[in-house]
């Protein structure tokens, strides 16, 4: 404790607190600390003078205050999760929501993507008009026009076969088979 005041002994000294013995007796003789004491005292009774003007809280009001508003803000919060819709959309909701629909989008894509093949197995089809005989192609057209075949249900179709159909279809049948005892 040897040398000049330090700043929290002169604070306690402006705001009424007593010094002990010894650090009063070096106030009262030191110059320099009681320059600074004045100076100190001076400022602090300026500011004392600007903090009578603003009116000490209620703080029981305070408390309350800040609970209504921060009440108010959990019922904003919550109505906004609300929407349109009415109900609140949970997390596990709307990840469940979005699963239904990926799975209908992808069901819906394969079941497109399954009848544009019938249809277009069903449209290279060969097609055999009246009056025409069909002739015989090279064995990699055969073979394609076979697989053909099988993707549309060609024995269905054949079951369903009457009349001028029936006596086409023999035909044609009859045709592929001279056609292949000639090619051996």
């Amino acid at each position: 404790m040897f040398g000049h005041l330090k700043s929290d002994e002169l604070m306690n000294a402006v705001e009424g607190m007593r010094l002990s013995a010894h650090r009063q007796k070096h106030l009262d003789s030191c110059t320099a600390c009681t320059a600074r004491l004045q100076s100190i005292e001076g400022v602090h009774r300026s500011i004392a003078l600007e903090d009578t003007n603003i009116p000490e809280p209620d703080w029981n009001d305070f408390r309350s205050n800040v609970r209504l508003q921060l009440l108010s803000r959990a019922v904003k919060r919550d109505s906004a999760v609300r929407r349109w819709t009415g109900w609140s959309v949970r997390p596990a909701m709307a990840w469940g929501l979005s699963f239904a629909i990926l799975i209908c989008v992808s069901a819906g894509g394969f079941w497109w993507h399954v009848s544009n093949d019938r249809q277009q197995a069903a449209d290279s089809a060969v097609v055999v008009t009246e009056g025409s005989s069909p002739a015989i192609t090279e064995d990699a057209d055969v073979d394609a026009a076979v697989s053909a075949w099988g993707r549309s249900n060609l024995f269905e179709d054949l079951a369903t076969v009457d009349g001028e159909q029936a006596e086409q279809v023999r035909q044609l049948l009859q045709s592929a088979q001279d056609g292949k005892l000639n090619l051996q």
